[in-house]
Parts: structure tokens; C-alpha cells; sequence
């Protein structure tokens, strides 16, 4: 009887918000299909695929200027089958088009959706800047996580301060382009990330300080095409042997992602293989335009 009760408040409720957390909404929808190559007892890769009915991961809906109102994935961490609801995100901007909230609902084992999590985000004094994360616990209103951001003088973003322990730090040079990215735990640098740059690339060099006899280096390269888009993202080791994977990016005609590949190579004298691509399908009522497509791919691209 309780549990009825509750369904239905739940559901009056939804009503009330104009919102259910598994309908459509927007003008813009975003599919997001995964698909894995398969590999033989040899472990050799074959050309037979994974998600054959092609279900997405992740749908995502937009507003009709481009901002992400709602995103839904499917499949959990125990049971990856596509057509379990996994969490579903309702986001909320205040009037400057910041993120003010995010209402967040889970699915159990069981398929029962229910309102687990909200994050609220603080901003600074002039309102234009987010300078705090924090997760609350809806059942008991409390917080669950925070994350505070912090920036320089020159109102550069620096990084995040999980506690007063652990945080990431940055530096820019006068053009404003990142140049180094450090993460400092207990006061010691863990690892850092050099940057430099050319006409079409970026080079980062990794290199962790732990100290443990384990420490190692490795180098990313990450390539634009001539529009100034992320078209390339090639890892590679520097100080040991190990797996190597490059990530290539493709465009549509509205300058949205349309297609990630991504490649594996355990020798760089045989190259990459393509293990795994994932499709961009996007459905719009409305002309997508290049601020529209910025938008859009800032919640695809890899990192």
C-alpha cells in the first residue's frame, strides 16, 4: 500500500514539474550507438559486431538553441545489456545559461526509477562563474560529494579541489593556451602534463612522480583540421611497451559529430587495428547551426 502511494505521488509530481523523466523533450534529439568488434579464441579480431540491433547508450535531448536539457543511457555496470535504463539527468540553467541543478534518477536491478541524486552548482559574486559542485542524497538531503573550482587571478580556470588534499592545477601561457596540467595529492605531485603546440596539433607530455620504481611517461597528440576541430587523438608510450590507441573524429555536414573510431596497437610495426566505433544520429526540428553543433559536440567529444 505504501509503495502505491508513493507511485502515485511520484507521478503527480512528475506532472506538476511538466516533465517525465523518460519522455521527449526539446527540439533536438542525439543518439549515441556503440559498436565492439569481436575477437576469436586466438584473440584476434573478427568483423563481427557487437549490438547488431544497434540500440544507443545514451540519448540526449536539446533545446532549440543547443542546450542539453535531458540525457537518459541504458545498460548498468553489472549487466551492459542496451535495454536496461540505466540514469536519467535532468539539467536546469539559471538566467545567465549556467548550470543551476541537475536532478538525477536511477533504475535498481529490479527496473524501478526513482530520484536518487541532485547536484547543486554555486557561482561567484559577479554570477558568471561556477565555483562549486556538490551531489545530495535526495532521500536524506545531504551531501554526497563536492568539488570546488578554483581560478587564478586572471580568471583562468585551474582546476578542481576535491578536498584540501587532492586537486589539479594548471598554467597558461600569455595566449592563453593551457601549457601544464598537475595533479597534487597530500601536497606532492603525482603527475603532470607538458603542453605544446604547432599549426594543427597539440603534444602533451604525461609523466607521473610516485616514486614507487613504476613511474612512466607517455605522449598525446591531438590534431584539428583547418575549421580548428578535433579530428585526431593519437596516445603513445615513451618509457615502457605497452597498448597504444588513436581515436579519429568525423564531421557531418552540419559540423556535428558524426562518427568516433577507435583503434588499438600492441606494436607499432603492425599498426592499428579498428576495435570499436560509435554513430552519431541526430534528430532535429530545427536548423542546426554552427553554435548549435559546438554545443552538441561538447557532450560527445572524447576528452
Amino acid at each position: 500500500m505504501k509503495q502505491t502511494l508513493f507511485l502515485i505521488s511520484f507521478f503527480l509530481t512528475l506532472n506538476l514539474f511538466g516533465q517525465k523523466p523518460a519522455e521527449k523533450v526539446g527540439e533536438i534529439e542525439v543518439e549515441l550507438i556503440g559498436h565492439n568488434f569481436k575477437r576469436n579464441s586466438d584473440y584476434e579480431l573478427t568483423k563481427k559486431k557487437t549490438n547488431r540491433k544497434n540500440r544507443p547508450f545514451l540519448k540526449m535531448y536539446f533545446d532549440s538553441n543547443g542546450t542539453l536539457i535531458k540525457s537518459i543511457n541504458f545498460g548498468k555496470h553489472h549487466n551492459t545489456d542496451l535495454r536496461l535504463l540505466n540514469q536519467i539527468n535532468i539539467y536546469n540553467y539559471n538566467s545567465n545559461g549556467l548550470k543551476s541543478k541537475i536532478d538525477i534518477w536511477e533504475t535498481d536491478y529490479d527496473k524501478n526509477l526513482s530520484h536518487k541524486y541532485y547536484k547543486k552548482f554555486d557561482l561567484d559574486s559577479t554570477k558568471t562563474k561556477i565555483v562549486s559542485q556538490k551531489m545530495y542524497e535526495v532521500e536524506s538531503d545531504t551531501i554526497f560529494t563536492q568539488k570546488d573550482y578554483w581560478f587564478n587571478e586572471k580568471g583562468q580556470y585551474q582546476g578542481e579541489f576535491f578536498d584540501s588534499t587532492y586537486y589539479y592545477r594548471r598554467e597558461y601561457n600569455d595566449k592563453n593556451k593551457l601549457i601544464k596540467l598537475q595533479q597534487i595529492y597530500n601536497g606532492e605531485l603525482n603527475w603532470e602534463t607538458n603542453y605544446s603546440y604547432s599549426d594543427n596539433q597539440r603534444v602533451g607530455i604525461f609523466q607521473t612522480y610516485y616514486n614507487d620504481g613504476k613511474d612512466y611517461s607517455k605522449k598525446e597528440i591531438r590534431t584539428y583540421d583547418k575549421k580548428g576541430r578535433l579530428i585526431e587523438i593519437e596516445e603513445l608510450q615513451i618509457t615502457r611497451d605497452g597498448l597504444e590507441d588513436k581515436i579519429k573524429i568525423y564531421y557531418d555536414k552540419d559540423g556535428v559529430i558524426e562518427k568516433i573510431e577507435e583503434y588499438d596497437s600492441y606494436n607499432r610495426e603492425d599498426g592499428y587495428e579498428l576495435v570499436s566505433y560509435r554513430k552519431v544520429i541526430v534528430k532535429s526540428q530545427v536548423k542546426v547551426d554552427s553554435l548549435i553543433s559546438e554545443k552538441i559536440n561538447e557532450q560527445i567529444r572524447p576528452e
